[in-house]
């Protein structure tokens, strides 16, 4: 019988055990897990009244890789979509909280009427957004920062009041920095296809694809292809866990993988469930960093081009908070603060306007988000001053100033991999890397994509990869 190691049980491991049954069912798979749950960065407060997400609070299905998940698990109709109420999101514009323009989608104007209506923007930065149709294309394929395709295609305005609060929040990462061809290589196609975003805009205008009718409606986020398990994303975990025929083993801490003389794989490490036990492939489902530790006495060259991803840290403070106090025109599924207005708070989210049931109908659950790679130096705070750095930005933005009737803070450390300019091409020198070592196979958010879906697909990819190594 064939042995296969899976070192780590977030959504990516969890996800790989899971492809493994069906790619190579004769396989015993071991998914070994240093702390004492499954999930990973995925992680539920259920305690009643409040069930808080201390992590994604749901999936993307524009991607169909992660609903095909929940439908091959069975777990469909344990999935809700957001309310239809306040969904929107809204960005700070001098201090004031005013709704993204209607169709404005990541970086793509969509409907020019409501830029020209908004707010946000001066008369001067709206017709600069309006004059992206007659910017002619860059030519060649070397990657750039999110911040200069932004700025080159809509301008700096543009790009600090819209661009720049929407993707850092998503990616908690500096625009300026961030790979565009890694994070959002769909807007590289539109302006090789189409000539620019208003042109591919308009290209599509009359599409029926079901991605092009998100954009349309989107306020920033495409809300209307979000799905959340109502009983919460740690709750989806633990499902997906007591489906696999995998044997799952918490507290086992992996320090080092060696090869053996017969090309075969061995784990050094605590409370492993076999010390003896030798695998025919190994496939590290841990943060690039920590795959790195792990090879690098077998694998120094792989390790030196893990160690080149970076990290970003960042802490969510989650606030309980009287739905009375917000203010009426503050009332939305989230807040995105610009660079710009120099705050403390990157993002917002009022999670239970989104998805019902998370706490009492007088409360809102508030979630938010500080440090990432834009504020670092945040996280020097103790918990205690996070909370209270949270709770002013609530009083300052939302207008509350009753204390908490329950507050919570949770740190995650070193958890977002930033993909920096060059990214993919770092990727295929890892893939590279990786055949001078065959069965070591590698997982994750680090690689090619940061998403739920993403990670998904490429531990559907990688789990095939697999099977067929292992039954050569």
């Amino acid at each position: 019988m064939k042995r296969i190691a899976v070192i780590g049980a977030g959504i990516s491991g969890l996800s790989c055990a899971w492809y493994l049954q069906r790619e190579a069912p004769e396989a015993q798979v071991d998914v070994l897990e240093a702390s004492s749950r499954v999930g990973g960065v995925i992680q539920t407060h259920n305690e009643s009244p409040y069930l808080a997400e201390l992590g994604a609070d749901n999936i993307a299905t524009l991607l169909p890789d992660a609903l095909e998940l929940v439908q091959e698990l069975g777990l469909r109709g344990d999935f809700i979509t957001p309310n239809p109420e306040h969904r929107f999101a809204q960005v700070v514009r001098s201090g004031r909280i005013l709704p993204i323009p209607n169709g404005f989608s990541l970086m793509q104007p969509t409907q020019m009427d409501a830029i020209l209506w908004s707010p946000i923007l001066s008369w001067t930065g709206k017709l600069r957004v309006l004059s992206e149709y007659f910017i002619r294309p860059k030519t060649g394929d070397q990657d750039e920062s999110v911040e200069s395709f932004a700025v080159r295609r809509l301008g700096r305005e543009c790009f600090d009041r819209l661009v720049e609060p929407i993707i850092g929040g998503i990616f908690t990462a500096r625009a300026e920095t961030l790979s565009m061809k890694a994070t959002m290589d769909q807007f590289l196609r539109m302006e090789k296809e189409h000539g620019g975003l208003i042109r591919g805009a308009l290209a599509k205008k009359r599409s029926e694809a079901k991605s092009d009718q998100s954009a349309r409606k989107a306020r920033g986020a495409r809300y209307d292809q979000f799905l959340a398990p109502r009983q919460g994303m740690g709750w989806w975990m633990n499902a997906l866990r007591e489906r696999l025929t995998a044997s799952v083993h918490l507290n086992v801490r992996v320090s080092e993988i060696e090869v053996r003389t017969d090309g075969r794989w061995a784990l050094l490490g605590e409370n492993l469930p076999d010390p003896n036990a030798c695998y025919d492939a190994v496939c590290l489902s841990t943060p690039s960093w920590v795959s790195a530790d792990l090879l690098i006495h077998t694998a120094p060259d792989v390790a030196a081009l893990l160690d080149r991803i970076p990290y970003a840290s960042s802490a969510v403070a989650i606030l309980a908070i009287p739905k009375s106090e917000i203010r009426p025109e503050a009332m939305c599924f989230g807040v995105v603060v610009p660079k710009t207005e120099s705050r403390d708070a990157l993002a917002i989210s009022l999670s239970s306007e989104k998805y019902p049931g998370r706490c009492t109908d007088d409360t809102v659950l508030a979630r938010v988000f500080m440090g990432g790679a834009i504020r670092p130096e945040l996280l020097d705070q103790t918990d205690e001053q996070l909370l209270q750095i949270a709770r002013r930005e609530i009083q300052a933005l939302l207008g509350v100033t009753s204390l908490p009737r329950w507050q919570k803070l949770v740190r995650w450390n070193q958890a977002m991999p930033q993909y920096l300019v060059g990214h993919c091409e770092l990727n295929q020198s890892i893939r590279d890397g990786l055949q001078r070592h065959p069965g070591v196979f590698l997982t994750g958010n680090a690689y090619e994509g940061v998403g739920i879906p993403q990670c998904i697909r490429l531990a559907k990819k990688t789990a095939q990869s697999i099977a067929q190594f292992v039954n050569g």
